[in-house]
């Protein structure tokens, strides 16, 4: 059986079945040209911009998307995220799994360990806790969680989903915080994917890679506004100005 379908899906075989295709079709076999792009437009996008100049379009288009922008220093991100927590009236907060050495990159090893809210929760790394994770994320005022990379022309952040925050953690709070270190500024969502594919020929492996322009935004028939349907009622980039 296993030779007669090597033999039935083999190339010689599949060759004389479209050539016979053809040949009854009266026209010659069609062919895929290579790809050649008209022009080089997704490589010029914001490509004449300064870093700050990137940082200040990043900034116009995310708020165009109702996503809350702001720019922080790492030494002055713990005291931020005590301030934001309060300004929320945020009483369950969560976190993500990563290990110590996540935290101190930026600055918040002793912060992780006692933020200014009544109750936090730690998303489990363990995959028998996928329930108990989902119910976590549905219960949270807040999550305070970390994107690879701010993509300036549409106000777009980039999250991979991974053991340590998987999907429920970027969609289900109530509101969400995306820390975004300055150096995963890029310019276009070109620029993103690009990077994403090194990622993965270095051995990044995934489920999804996420793609978020602000909070939930949906519109009826009327194309009236509606904010936190499908998903947090709001969400703030922080972008760490010296990573």
């Amino acid at each position: 059986m296993t030779s007669l379908l090597e033999q039935a899906n083999s190339e010689a075989n599949r060759e004389k079945f479209l050539n016979r295709i053809a040949k009854a079709a009266g026209r010659p076999r069609h062919t895929v040209k290579a790809f050649e792009p008209l022009n080089d437009l997704p490589d010029q996008v914001l490509a004449d911009q300064s870093p700050e100049e990137l940082l200040a379009t990043a900034k116009a288009n995310s708020e165009a998307v109702t996503a809350k922008f702001y720019t922080c220093a790492k030494d002055d991100l713990a005291s931020f995220l005590n301030q934001y927590l309060a300004d929320i009236q945020a009483e369950t907060l969560l976190l993500p799994g990563f290990k110590d050495d996540k935290w101190a990159n930026y600055g918040l090893s002793d912060w992780v360990k006692n933020p200014e809210v009544k109750q936090t929760t730690v998303w489990s790394t363990d995959p028998g806790d996928r329930q108990k994770n989902a119910e976590a994320a549905d219960q949270a005022d807040l999550a305070i969680g970390f994107a690879d990379y701010l993509i300036a022309n549409t106000g777009t952040i980039t999250v991979v989903t991974s053991p340590e925050q998987g999907r429920a953690f970027n969609y289900l709070p109530e509101h969400y915080l995306a820390l975004i270190p300055k150096s995963g500024l890029v310019r276009s969502t070109r620029q993103a994917v690009e990077k994403y594919e090194a990622m993965m020929a270095d051995g990044l492996q995934t489920s999804a890679i996420n793609f978020i322009s602000g909070p939930s935004n949906s519109g009826d028939i009327e194309m009236e506004l509606v904010v936190g349907v499908h998903g947090p009622v709001d969400c703030a980039y922080v972008v760490v100005a010296d990573l």
